[in-house]
């Protein structure tokens, strides 16, 4: 990432300099330890200033300058997120990085491209306290519990995004207890019967405005079912019945649950 910033920081040789690169950082689940192997991208945040820029209330043109920016990195992939949020990056065999180009927002926390040349906010600074706050009212491991909800996620579909999920979890941390089992079947009944919830940092509302009715419906039903299903898990571990929980944990959260604790 520093060969990134000190590339980005050389004269453009394509286009106008109204941006300039003051600093970069990583944010989003590395940076808090949630993130999984097979569904978490690398995010880092690309800060830029824009001093007399006439595109200043545009936001197209600060994610145009970081893609043709980094276009001039030999070897790169380079793509623009459906969203129009980020831009992507990857070489043959490594983990994307989604860069998140941003500039300071005069009122706190940063803007950044929203889609369709409008800002939108982040303040990944609020966000890091409210999960500090959060790790240290659980009495689990909030992190580790978070990565198994999320495999969870991903091995039924993703309906969920990352960060909406990781304030799921961050919510209800005082009320999982200190079981992981037995958590498990809490944050699903607690969240069966709706998936609101608001951004800590109080940028983006309700969190789960991006689900349609029948995806809620979905996701409410999966809930339901993985919450008997962890039951029938935990009910056959004090039976001695390893086997048949195994297989039920394993309907949960996927064939590869076991190795969760290790990511």
């Amino acid at each position: 990432m520093r060969e990134f910033a000190i590339h980005m920081s050389r004269p453009s040789r394509t286009i106008a300099p109204s941006y300039t690169l003051s600093g970069y950082r990583l944010m989003g689940s590395y940076a808090r330890g949630t993130a999984i192997r097979q569904g978490s991208d690398v995010d880092v945040i690309f800060e830029f200033t824009d001093p007399d820029s006439p595109f200043r209330n545009e936001s197209l043109s600060l994610l145009t300058h970081l893609e043709e920016r980094l276009r001039e990195y030999p070897g790169a992939a380079i793509q623009i997120s459906r969203l129009q949020e980020v831009v992507s990056i990857s070489f043959p065999g490594e983990a994307s990085v989604d860069i998140l180009p941003c500039i300071r927002n005069e009122n706190g926390g940063y803007l950044f491209p929203g889609g369709s040349g409008r800002w939108a906010t982040t303040d990944p600074d609020t966000q890091n306290l409210y999960f500090n706050d959060r790790r240290d009212a659980a009495e689990i491991d909030l992190s580790k519990f978070t990565r198994g909800i999320k495999q969870w996620n991903f091995e039924n579909g993703g309906a969920l995004r990352s960060y909406h999920l990781e304030v799921m979890v961050a919510e209800v941390a005082d009320k999982l207890g200190d079981d992981y089992s037995a958590a498990t079947i809490k944050f699903y009944e607690m969240y069966a019967s709706g998936l609101h919830v608001q951004d800590p940092a109080g940028r983006q509302g309700d969190l789960s405005n991006y689900l349609t009715a029948s995806q809620r419906e979905a996701v409410s039903t999966l809930m339901k079912n993985c919450a008997r299903t962890a039951h029938l898990a935990i009910s056959a571990q004090n039976d001695g019945r390893y086997s048949q929980a195994v297989d039920a944990w394993s309907a949960v959260y996927g064939s590869s649950f076991s190795s969760l604790d290790k990511q």
